[in-house]
């Protein structure tokens, strides 16, 4: 009888331990991510490689009526996205700027807001000024800043290609509903 009573309660502790050494084993709590970003978040959302620019210029040396497109541009385009991207754009002529705000305003209406013509002239002549000041007269040293944001998007978009697939693979699979025949 002591026999029988034996096998009985061997038999559920090695089923315990098999089941327990087949559970996924998850980190210790405050463990960190293996390969933590070097990036920060805001680079990680860019788009672009101009988003990885400056996000604002210093116009102080600008003719005054320039300043004031310049807050127009700050406030207008800043509330879409991010106003380094067109302030990194390789654009300088006013007619790729006037295509390029012409773009943003179809886009603008169609979330509901209105770009008057007004406004969109006085954001593309900021454009244009600022294109001629720090595009066209420093130009060596914008595009050498072009090439550093180009290589720097190229890190940045290993990264976020790396944190995707961390993501799926860590992701539970969907189950899927049977449509087979019964």
């Amino acid at each position: 009888m002591r026999m029988r009573l034996d096998r009985f309660c061997i038999v559920p502790v090695l089923i315990a331990s098999l089941l327990s050494a087949c559970k996924k084993q998850e980190p210790p709590s405050g463990a960190s991510d293996p390969a933590p970003s070097k990036f920060t978040q805001e680079q990680l959302a860019a788009k672009f490689p101009n988003d990885l620019g400056p996000s604002t210029v210093d116009v102080s040396a600008y003719p005054q009526k320039i300043q004031e497109e310049y807050k127009d541009f700050i406030s207008v385009c800043g509330s879409c996205h991010a106003t380094a991207r067109p302030l990194n754009a390789p654009y300088k002529t006013a007619y790729d700027w006037g295509r390029f705000v012409h773009r943003m305003h179809i886009k603008i209406e169609n979330k509901g807001a209105v770009l008057d013509d007004e406004l969109g002239k006085r954001i593309v002549d900021f454009l244009v000024y600022d294109s001629k000041v720090r595009k066209i007269g420093r130009e060596k040293e914008f595009q050498a800043e072009q090439e550093k944001l180009k290589a720097l998007y190229a890190e940045v978009a290993k990264e976020q290609e790396r944190l995707v697939l961390k993501d799926t693979l860590e992701s539970p699979k969907k189950e899927t509903p049977y449509v087979g025949v019964k």
